[in-house]
């Protein structure tokens, strides 16, 4: 595939030729042509080093006898086609030493008359007998404007006498330098091929070669890529110089026919532009090929960010993707490419790429389960790829295998402890779960779990659980969500166990105090009443406010031991109150406890012992009641009748319920206790009662008190004060 090229107008521009001493290099003369007939010659030994005459020489060969009239010898200088001498500057000697010789050299131009150079005709000027005519030419500039050839020419003419020459001596024109000037009004054509990438419009970078065809009627001297209007590089021929490289040796000096021209697309421009060849003739006429589209880009797509499709987190399936998105770029090559680097974390590294027109996404499978990194950097379809734009790594984590976990043996220390190990090699344990279920029930309870390093641990409620034989089964993930159970121990026996797993204790207690008792005893054959003191138990306790009792008890085992060092908690609940710590005790060796309550109000109590890792957990409760109190004040106890008596007090049993407390004002009747007036205290518990005595005749003596009822919001029990004797006389 090619691309047809046209050479444009050209200006008529010159080129010079040199020639023997012209070219002191190589004292070339492959610019003239020569002929010489029988007895005639040509000699080309311009070197000044060598025997002989010295020179281009044509002349006759000097021998004994004669030539024939018409023998010659020549020297013709041809003017390529297309081209014309301008000048000719020319050093040299014509020799004769026979007057019928003539010497000649001429410019010829088509349609006009010849141009002498040098005329030396026959039988003129002709040099006295036994001397040569040898005068020498000073190097000049001739003008021969127009001429096609330039010929020299020794020439046998003879004369009337004779017709021939005498071959007896030196009859010759000797050429020391000669230089042409040509005018050459030909521009080269060219042919740029659209074989190379840059010349097919490819993306492009770097080096690159463009090959082209050229000719011209005297040669291409050389040939420049032309990418954007700019002279990118210039293939220089290999044409023949006379003298540095400014004078050729040759009309036709230099080749025609293909060549390439290397391209450093560095000091190109940048995009989609157009390219062509321009190729100058040695006279410096340029053509140049018609236009092809280049594209160059020598910048490395820039960085991207990359994306691992589902996220970074640990995944059980090796499907792994990257994705991101391209940047526009406009006049730039497209991404055909992603070279990335895939590396286990800490450890080696491969690289592969991806190819792709836009390339934006693909699926990258992990070598092994692990961790790894991948980071990627775009080639585009010029090649330019660079380290500096890697990507930032993102992670890929891969484990497809779950989790390994059993059951460890039970601790006999710990026997409610449950404990599972698990292990996960790769992406390591997300959660686990341990379950218990009743034998043969098929319902499943989870407990509660902690981690402590590689184990499940937690605790079975023995306390709670109905009695019997229990399964265990156990569950974990890890952090690619790859789940695995068991129900087997790691001895491989099934996980099962018989609650209550801990040793039942009995927690005895009861409220304690001494009593005085009769007993009749016989001793000596008489009867004797004795007074024994005594320790009286019960579950419940009247205990006046202010004072205390006394709770004693025992921790024991199934097997009536003691429990010893066992620490118990007393908790107290009121009626208006929520239950509450008021004590704390510890068991002595033999199990045995004691602890002074304080009668404060109405409460319960309840001794719990908390179990430990192996004794279940117990307790037991009391009932302790507190009687209300107020303290009853009179203000006479002496009284005549029409008399009032002020009965005033303040209630010790405090708080008391919204709005005071109730008090009966009682007075004693035979058998009985009588309600005579009820009153209210005020909130801080003070009360007052005033009575009147009106019926009493004689003198009486009158019993009073207080009684405090039971509220709903009041902690106590009912309650009585201390009774008072008031004597009123009567009429």
């Amino acid at each position: 595939m090619f691309s047809s090229v046209g050479a444009g107008d050209a200006t008529a521009s010159n080129y010079t030729v040199g020639n023997c001493g012209s070219d002191p290099t190589n004292y070339n003369t492959q610019a003239f042509g020569d002929f010489a007939t029988r007895g005639m010659r040509v000699r080309r030994a311009c070197s000044p080093q060598g025997n002989g005459v010295r020179g281009l020489v044509i002349g006759n060969v000097v021998r004994r006898g004669s030539l024939k009239r018409g023998s010659r010898a020549e020297l013709v200088l041809t003017a390529p086609a297309g081209t014309h001498f301008v000048s000719y500057q020319w050093a040299g000697q014509p020799v004769r030493t026979d007057c019928r010789y003539s010497l000649q050299m001429w410019g010829e131009a088509p349609g006009a008359a010849l141009m002498p150079i040098v005329n030396v005709r026959a039988n003129q000027h002709c040099p006295k007998k036994g001397r040569a005519q040898m005068a020498q030419f000073p190097e000049e500039t001739y003008k021969v404007p127009g001429a096609t050839r330039i010929v020299q020419r020794v020439t046998c003419v003879g004369n009337e006498e004779r017709r021939a020459c005498s071959s007896g001596g030196t009859n010759e024109i000797r050429t020391f330098r000669a230089e042409m000037t040509l005018e050459d009004v030909a521009a080269p054509t060219v042919t740029t091929l659209a074989d190379t990438p840059l010349t097919r419009g490819e993306w492009v970078r770097g080096d690159q070669v463009v090959n082209y065809d050229a000719s011209d009627n005297v040669g291409v001297r050389s040939a420049a890529a032309v990418v954007g209007g700019i002279s990118t590089a210039v293939d220089q021929r290999a044409c023949r110089f006379a003298n540095g490289n400014t004078t050729f040796a040759d009309p036709l000096p230099c080749p025609n026919g293909p060549g390439r021209v290397v391209v450093d697309t560095s000091v190109a421009p940048e995009g989609t532009q157009s390219i062509f060849v321009q190729a100058t003739d040695p006279a410096g006429n340029a053509g140049g090929s018609s236009p092809l589209t280049a594209r160059i880009d020598r910048t490395p797509p820039d960085r991207v960010d990359v994306a691992v499709e589902g996220g970074e987190d640990w995944r059980a399936r090796n499907d792994f993707a990257v994705g991101w998105s391209n940047p526009e770029e406009g006049d730039r090559a497209p991404i055909v490419a992603a070279t990335y680097k895939l590396c286990r974390l800490h450890g080696e590294c491969t690289q592969a790429e991806q190819n792709g027109a836009n390339l934006s996404r693909f699926a990258i499978p992990v070598p092994a389960p692990g961790v790894w990194t991948v980071s990627l950097t775009q080639r585009d379809a010029a090649g330019n790829e660079s380290d500096q734009t890697a990507s930032v790594p993102v992670t890929l984590r891969y484990d497809p295998e779950p989790p390994a976990l059993a059951f460890e043996p039970p601790v006999p220390s710990d026997p409610t402890l449950v404990a599972v190990k698990v292990t996960d090699a790769v992406s390591g344990v997300a959660n686990g779960a341990i379950e218990i279920s009743r034998a043969g029930s098929g319902t499943w309870q989870e407990l509660a779990v902690t981690r402590d390093g590689d184990k499940l641990l937690a605790r079975i409620e023995d306390a709670t659980l109905p009695a019997g034989a229990y399964e265990l089964r156990a569950r974990a993930s890890d952090l690619a969500r790859n789940e695995a159970s068991t129900n087997l121990r790691v001895d491989g026996q099934p996980m099962a166990l018989t609650l209550p797993l801990r040793i039942i204790s009995t927690l005895q207690n009861a409220f304690e105090r001494q009593r005085i008792v009769r007993q009749q005893v016989r001793r000596d054959g008489r009867t004797r009443e004795i007074h024994k003191r005594v320790v009286v138990q019960a579950q419940t306790a009247r205990v006046l406010f202010g004072e205390s009792a006394e709770i004693a008890g025992r921790l024991i085992a199934p097997d009536g031991a003691g429990i010893a060092g066992a620490e118990l908690q007393i908790l107290a609940t009121s009626p208006i109150g929520a239950e509450q710590p008021v004590g704390v005790v510890q068991t002595d060796a033999d199990g045995r406890y004691k602890y002074t309550a304080t009668g404060t109000s109405n409460q319960t109590l309840r001794v719990v012992y908390m179990g430990s890792a192996t004794v279940l957990a117990t307790q037991g409760q009391l009932e302790m009641s507190v009687p209300a109190a107020t303290r009853l004040q009179v203000n006479h106890r002496n009284l005549r009748n029409g008399q009032t008596v002020v009965f005033t007090g303040p209630v010790r049993t405090l708080p008391t319920p919204p709005g005071g407390k109730l008090i009966e004002m009682q007075v004693k009747l035979p058998g009985r206790w009588e309600t005579f007036q009820t009153v209210r205290s005020d909130d801080a518990g003070q009360w007052s009662v005033r009575y009147k005595f009106r019926r009493t005749s004689g003198v009486q003596y009158y019993r009073f008190r207080v009684r405090l009822p039971a509220e709903g919001a009041y902690p106590f029990t009912a309650g009585v004060s201390r009774v008072v004797t008031v004597r009123v006389r009567g009429a």
